[in-house]
């Protein structure tokens, strides 16, 4: 009886985290910082927001990039602008994604200008310590430049000058993926000194439409100090408003290197100070008529005197999350722990090594789909003696299977002498009732995994596989209800369990392939669940994304090949 409930305990785990996945899963500042005797931080609350006019009427963003002079940028990776008012990165788009794989589909926008239904920008500026009167650029300012246009191969200078001759120059330079180096530079030309400080920041208007699920964070993340810091919109919105006194202490703190900024599922932007450099940090919600985010940091105040200059140095990244740009970031810029800007959750240990493997196959294949092909052979061979000795044991239960129906019938009226009997005859030919179940439970942690990896990651999105698999991050599209593409219909959600496509009936069918190589329950209700799971695994793996399926696939037809040689093997033993 214990071997018996355990089994039904096995296969219930089993099935209760594959439905869990499938219903639960989508898819302050202080004093100022003292440098040295005569360098400080300014407090991160002078880049508080000014009031400012709110612009009710949302335009398209082509009308408002129209508005103003713009220096245009070019990448293999990037396309946008920098606008000359304000020296406001405000407008960039992603050139190596889509919205969707319709034809004709929009490119990411990443950043987009105020104005906009759904302003994103990044300012860089300066203030003047205490209650010096000194002109200084702002928002409105109109910036001259060198250039306009900002390539890989070509720096843009921006240039102001003010009343009392001091000049400003922010220098923007490029990558050919999403790294810009900005630098602020100060030239004072006037008769007196100046005593100012340097800040950046990047700001979101409107609470941005998030996925919101738990198993993936959206909104505010950074790395200072080696603690990596993840809150959410309503997180900044609870502790960090600025209409509120504030109610905890990341909202205002200091650190030194690092990064910060905001993330989204597949794509962020952060700002990267000088890691020699101290900085205070400062997280802010806001609300004049519309809910504003805003990430960013100060620097120490710079004393300059008549005929000095002073230069102010930082990165930023601006693009999509990808797992080997990251880590090349890392590596060459000293950039720590770039790669957690990807949300690896609580099992890094195992979701971080099953994107690095999966990535690394696709490095010599070339497909995403053949890379889970390969990932699945590499699992297979790791768990090759758990699997073998269940098998081997599946396979002796298999050759029993006479002697216990033989069993079954001679003592029809007492179960428990034929429980006792049954034990006898396992533990005599070395043969375990629940050893097929062990694969299974050992597969949820790969399973957990590569969803996670999946969801998460970048690099198999809109990532085709062959045939009608456009999209390996995705539920395979041709499902039973719209006889797998022959009847266009916008299937609804409600009907989306039965909508089954072919790679899950697939999926189906090689697992019924796999049970018919086990040897039959002898209990008739254990029969009975046997024969229903690969219908359950169909219908509840419909929706998962295709590459998963693919794996579980594949899995399953490497685990028929194994248990029909080991069978051979045996039979052939005893003959």
């Amino acid at each position: 009886m214990n071997e018996q409930k355990n089994l039904f305990l096995a296969i219930g785990i089993s099935i209760a985290i594959i439905v869990f996945f499938q219903f639960l899963f989508p898819t302050s500042i202080n004093e100022p910082i003292q440098k040295s005797e005569n360098e400080v931080l300014a407090p991160a609350a002078s880049i508080d927001e000014k009031k400012t006019n709110i612009i009710e009427i949302v335009k398209p963003k082509d009308d408002v990039l129209q508005a103003n002079k713009r220096v245009a940028l070019k990448t293999p990776s990037l396309t946008g602008s920098i606008n000359l008012k304000g020296a406001i990165l405000d407008d960039l788009t992603l050139s190596n994604y889509k919205v969707s794989l319709d034809d004709g589909s929009d490119n990411i926008d990443l950043l987009s200008p105020d104005g906009t239904a759904n302003p994103y920008y990044i300012e860089f500026g300066w203030k003047a310590l205490g209650d010096q009167n000194v002109q200084l650029p702002n928002l409105e300012t109109v910036w001259q430049t060198n250039s306009i246009n900002l390539t890989p191969n070509n720096d843009v200078k921006l240039s102001w000058t003010s009343e009392e001759n001091n000049t400003f120059l922010i220098n923007f330079s490029v990558d050919e993926n999403y790294m810009f180096s900005i630098t602020q530079e100060v030239i004072n030309e006037s008769s007196k000194e100046l005593e100012i400080y340097p800040y950046r920041l990047i700001k979101r208007i409107n609470t941005p439409k998030t996925i919101n699920f738990f198993i993936l964070h959206e909104g505010l993340i950074s790395l200072v100090g080696d603690e990596l810091l993840e809150k959410n919109y309503d997180d900044l919105l609870d502790d960090c408003s600025a209409s509120m006194p504030i109610k905890d202490e990341f909202c205002d703190s200091k650190g030194q290197g690092g990064w910060l900024g905001f993330t989204d599922k597949y794509w962020m932007s952060v700002l990267i100070p000088d890691p020699n450099e101290p900085i205070n940090i400062n997280y802010r919600h806001g609300n004049n008529g519309r809910d504003s985010y805003r990430t960013g940091y100060v620097g120490q105040v710079f004393k300059i005197s008549p005929g000095k200059s002073i230069t102010y140095g930082g990165k930023l990244f601006a693009g999509a999350k990808k797992l080997d740009i990251l880590s090349n970031y890392d590596k060459t810029l000293s950039i720590p722990r770039f790669t957690d800007a990807i949300d690896w959750g609580w099992f890094a240990f195992l979701t971080k090594p099953v994107s690095y493997s999966i990535n690394w196959f696709f490095g010599y294949v070339g497909n995403f789909g053949l890379a889970i092909i390969a990932f699945t052979i590499l699992m297979r061979l790791i768990l090759f003696p758990l699997a073998h000795a269940s098998f081997k044991s599946m396979a002796k239960m298999k050759k029993l299977q006479p002697e216990m129906q033989r069993l079954k019938e001679t003592y029809p009226n007492d179960r428990q002498k034929m429980q006792q009997e049954l034990m006898a005859l396992y533990k005599r030919e070395g043969a375990n009732p629940v050893a097929g179940c062990l694969p299974i439970l050992v597969q949820i942690p790969i399973f957990f995994s590569l969803y996670k990896v999946l969801f998460v990651t970048i690099e198999m999105y809109h990532a085709p596989f062959y045939g009608w698999i456009h999209d390996l991050s995705a539920p395979d599209p041709l499902g039973i209800l719209i006889l797998f593409g022959l009847v266009p219909w916008d299937v609804p959600p409600i009907l989306s369990i039965i909508n089954i496509g072919i790679l899950p009936i697939l999926m189906g069918l090689t697992m019924w392939l796999q049970q018919k190589l086990n040897p039959a329950p002898a209990d008739p209700t254990q029969a009975k669940i046997f024969a229903l799971l690969p219908f359950v695994f169909t219908f509840v793996l419909a929706g998962f994304a295709a590459g998963l399926v693919l794996y579980w696939s594949v899995n399953n037809i490497l685990s028929i090949a194994q248990q029909w040689f080991i069978q051979r093997k045996i039979l052939a033993k005893n003959e």
